[in-house]
C-alpha cells in the first residue's frame, strides 16, 4: 500500500526516477567495493531506523496483529544481500506492503529533487483514467494540447509513442491490491507527459469507432510548483469560474477546483471564495487531489460552517485530537464576511484522498454537503516524513481517522449521495457528467427555496 500523494508525485517524475545506471566496467575495483560497504551499511541502518520509527509510532501498538519482529526477522537480511538501491526500495516497499493500509511508503531520494520535478513536465491538457479496461479520456482542457489536436473526453488512449498501454498496466503486478486504481492512474498520469515543446504521438479510438493517429502537444504545465517539509515538489493549481446553467435565468453557481492541499492554497481558496460568496451555490471539485496537509481541512471547511463543529478525530497511540472546524469570518481583503450558508456539492472520485477524504467525509457526516461522483480512494491516515541514512524519505501513518458519525475512512473511503459511473459511453454523451449532475442538484435546491419562499 502507498500514500496516494506521494504515488501521484512519484509517478509524475517520468524518467527522472530511473535507476541510475550501474558502474561502468572501466571503474576502480577498490573503488566499487568502498562503494558497495558503504551502501550496504547505509541500506541497513536505513533500514533499522524505519523498522524502529513504525514499531514505535504506529497508533495500533499490535499493528493490526502483525509479528514486527518476525518482519524483521525475515527482511532485513534480504536489505543486507541487497545489490542496488532498487532492490533495496523493492524489499522496503514488500515489508511496507504487509502493514496492509496506506501511507506507508519510501519516497526514492531523487523524487524529492526540485530540479527533477520542474523539469520536462509538459503538460498534454487532458486526464486519463484506466475505466473498464481501457484508458479513457476523461477531460480535456479548453486550448490545451489534446483539445487543440481534436480530442475529447471518451476517446480511448491505446498506445503513447510505441507504448501499448494495455501491456503497461498488465505489466505493473499490482494484482489483488486495493491501492492498484491509485498507482495505476498515477503512471498514465505520468506517461502522458513529457518536455514542453515536445508531441506526444497517440494512437486513439474516437467516439465513431475508428483508429486514428493523433499527435498532442506538450505545452508549460499550469500552476506553481510548490514544496512542503519532506514532501516531494508537487505543481499546485487552483482556479475558479463561474457557470449559469438554463441562461441568464438560471442559478448562479462558482465552480472551484484545486488539486493539492498545500499551504499556499489557502490565501487562492479565499479569494476563490470570496468571488462566488453570492452565488446561488458552489462546487468544489476535489476529483483527483491526493490529499496534503491534513489540518488545511479545518480552515477550508470554515469557509462555509458558521460553527465550530467537528470533522472528526485522528487518534494516535497516545492522544486525541479533534478536527474542530474554524469558521473564516474575515474576507481576504480583511472584511467582515459571512461563511457561505448556501448549497455546496463536492465533486469526489476514486483519486480523491487522504485530507480529500477527511474534508468530504467530515462534510458529509455534519450534512453540510452533497457529494457527487465516486466513492473516495480510503486512504486517509495521518502520516509523518523521516529521512533515512540512505537519503530516501519514509512515510509512516502515526495516526488513524474517523468522521463525526464514528465513520472509519481508511479501507472504505467515503460514498457520494449521487454516484457517477463513468465509461465511455457516459463520457462521449456528456464531457463532464460529475459537474452536470452537480447543477442539477443545485437547481433543484434553488426551484425548491424559490418555492417554499414567502
Amino acid at each position: 500500500m502507498f500514500a496516494p500523494l506521494v504515488a501521484l508525485l512519484i509517478a509524475a517524475q517520468g524518467p527522472a526516477m530511473a535507476p541510475a545506471p550501474g558502474l561502468s566496467t572501466g571503474a576502480d575495483v577498490r573503488t566499487v567495493e568502498v562503494s558497495r560497504v558503504t551502501s550496504d551499511s547505509l541500506r541497513l541502518a536505513a533500514f533499522d531506523t524505519a523498522w524502529v520509527r513504525i514499531r514505535d509510532t504506529h497508533y495500533d501498538p499490535d499493528l493490526g496483529g502483525l509479528d514486527w519482529d518476525a518482519i524483521r526477522a525475515e527482511f532485513r537480511p534480504r536489505v543486507e544481500a541487497a545489490t542496488s538501491s532498487a532492490d533495496f526500495h523493492r524489499i522496503m516497499d514488500e515489508m511496507l506492503d504487509r502493514l496492509g493500509e496506506s501511507h506507508f511508503v519510501l519516497i526514492p531520494a531523487t523524487a524529492a529533487d526540485p530540479s527533477t520535478a520542474a523539469a520536462g513536465r509538459g503538460d498534454p491538457g487532458m486526464r486519463v483514467r484506466w475505466i473498464d479496461g481501457a484508458a479513457l479520456v476523461t477531460s480535456v482542457e479548453p486550448g490545451g494540447g489534446a483539445a487543440r489536436a481534436g480530442l475529447r473526453p471518451g476517446y480511448e488512449v491505446r498506445t503513447v509513442g510505441d507504448q501499448d498501454l494495455a501491456d503497461l498496466v498488465a505489466g505493473l503486478e499490482l494484482a489483488g491490491d486495493d491501492a492498484a486504481a491509485l498507482w495505476i492512474d498515477a503512471v498514465l498520469a505520468a506517461r502522458i507527459r513529457g518536455i514542453p515543446g515536445e508531441t506526444l504521438s497517440l494512437r486513439i479510438l474516437d467516439a465513431d469507432g475508428r483508429v486514428r493517429q493523433k499527435e498532442v502537444a506538450l505545452d508549460e504545465p499550469a500552476g506553481e510548483l510548490v514544496q512542503f517539509g519532506l514532501l516531494p515538489p508537487f505543481r499546485l493549481e487552483v482556479d475558479d469560474r463561474e457557470i449559469h446553467p438554463g441562461g441568464p435565468d438560471g442559478p448562479r453557481i462558482g465552480l472551484i477546483r484545486f488539486n493539492g492541499w498545500f499551504p499556499s492554497a489557502a490565501p487562492l481558496l479565499a479569494e476563490a471564495v470570496d468571488r462566488h460568496r453570492g452565488a446561488d451555490g458552489i462546487v468544489l471539485d476535489l476529483r483527483g487531489n491526493p490529499g496534503g496537509v491534513g489540518g488545511l481541512a479545518m480552515g477550508v471547511a470554515g469557509h462555509f460552517l458558521d460553527e465550530r463543529l467537528d470533522l472528526g478525530e485522528m487518534r494516535t497511540r497516545d492522544t486525541t485530537l479533534r478536527f474542530v472546524v474554524n469558521p473564516q469570518r474575515i474576507g481576504p481583503d480583511g472584511s467582515r464576511v459571512q461563511p457561505f450558508d448556501g448549497p455546496l456539492v463536492l465533486l469526489v472520485d476514486g483519486l480523491s484522498a487522504s485530507t480529500s477524504e477527511i474534508f468530504a467525509g467530515g462534510l458529509k457526516a455534519l450534512d453540510r454537503a452533497h457529494l457527487v461522483g465516486e466513492t473516495t480512494a480510503g486512504q486517509a491516515l495521518p502520516a509523518h516524513l523521516a529521512v533515512l541514512a540512505t537519503g530516501d524519505r519514509l512515510m509512516h501513518a502515526v495516526a488513524d481517522f474517523t468522521a463525526s458519525d464514528g465513520s472509519r475512512l481508511e479501507g472504505a473511503g467515503v460514498r457520494p449521495h449521487t454516484p457517477v459511473h463513468l465509461s465511455r459511453e457516459l463520457l462521449l454523451a456528456e464531457a463532464d457528467p460529475f459537474l452536470n449532475r452537480a447543477l442539477e442538484w443545485i437547481t433543484a435546491q434553488r426551484r425548491l427555496l424559490l418555492e417554499t419562499s414567502p
